[in-house]
């Protein structure tokens, strides 16, 4: 039951963000809306979507580098496709993505799957790094509506309120984890082998500068990827390139609300861009055709991914 639930919930959340945005604009502005979509000049929407599937490859270029440090190698192809893999798979069943690209990676390199769990946890934990970094970023800038939509005042009071009450549970929960990994030997040898995969980022040593890089040109390339959807329509042109930056921030943000940010990514870049006078219709383009850009990419590289892994194990 809780597994279909995880399922569910974010596909109804996603329907339930398009019939929002039904519901904020008139027939006239939805016409509107899919006049500037048809009318985006393909030169700047392909660029977009190369940047983004460019982000996409560089990321499976990165996680070879974490299977050499922990004595594995991956194949390039294998790498990159297990990425496409896991987005795709993420857009029809909520975080079964991981799954699947860790299954992915297991299967085609041979590689322990607890240690494949271990490396993808790694690249998280550097991506949420550099989320927050740019977050950070933004406060500098200081684009405090932003942080008032992710910190609420009621959520944090509520916080402060129930500090210790939240970190016993919290510590209760790791005790019960850390008893479970000490007695069960099969939950003991899968989550040894989650560390060791999770400790590869401490082994790269001489990589570790290209690892930081190759992460840098990832976010690069999506945040360029989204200023580019800029220059796609030309109304679009009254939006202020000072705000592009902290847009693409509430974009990383909503993603995981829905499957792949469905119906949530354009109605939240909506919503940032109206608090500085972007009427509805053009903040909703800008967040469909960015979103869409990135979806289309996915579907196709993804789809061919699950149809080539196969046709190439076999060969081999």
């Amino acid at each position: 039951m809780k597994k279909q639930l995880r399922i569910l919930i974010p596909t109804v959340l996603g329907i339930f963000f398009i019939y929002i945005t039904y519901r904020l604009t008139s027939q006239a502005e939805r016409l509107l809306i899919w006049n500037y979509i048809k009318s985006a000049q393909i030169q700047y929407v392909i660029g977009a979507m190369l940047l983004g599937a460019s982000a996409d490859i560089i990321r499976g270029l990165r996680w070879q580098l974490l299977s050499k440090a922990i004595g594995y190698n991956s194949g390039t192809i294998n790498s990159i496709a297990s990425v496409f893999m896991c987005y795709t798979s993420n857009m029809a069943i909520p975080r079964s993505g991981e799954i699947i690209r860790a299954t992915a990676l297991s299967e085609y390199n041979k590689i322990p799957i607890g240690k494949t769990f271990g490396t993808i946890a790694a690249e998280r934990v550097i991506d949420i790094s550099i989320s927050i970094l740019i977050l950070c970023l933004v406060w500098m800038l200081q684009y405090n509506i932003i942080l008032e939509s992710f910190f609420n005042e009621d959520y944090l009071m509520f916080i402060d309120n129930n500090f210790w009450l939240i970190l016993s549970t919290f510590s209760i929960f790791i005790a019960i984890i850390f008893i479970l990994i000490t007695r069960v030997k099969k939950i003991k040898r899968f989550f040894k082998s989650v560390l060791e995969g999770f400790l590869s980022l401490t082994k790269l040593k001489k990589k570790l500068f290209p690892f930081i890089l190759l992460s840098l040109l990832i976010w690069t390339c999506y945040v360029l990827a989204f200023f580019t959807i800029k220059f796609s329509v030309t109304e679009l042109g009254i939006i202020d390139s000072s705000l592009i930056f902290p847009a693409f921030v509430v974009g990383v943000f909503s993603i995981s609300l829905s499957n792949h940010g469905l119906g949530v990514y354009p109605l939240a870049i909506a919503l940032f861009l109206s608090n500085f006078g972007i009427n509805t219709e053009i903040g909703l383009t800008y967040g469909w055709l960015a979103w869409s850009c990135q979806a289309i990419i996915t579907l196709i590289f993804g789809g061919l991914s699950f149809f080539v892994l196969p046709l190439l194990k076999t060969r081999d």
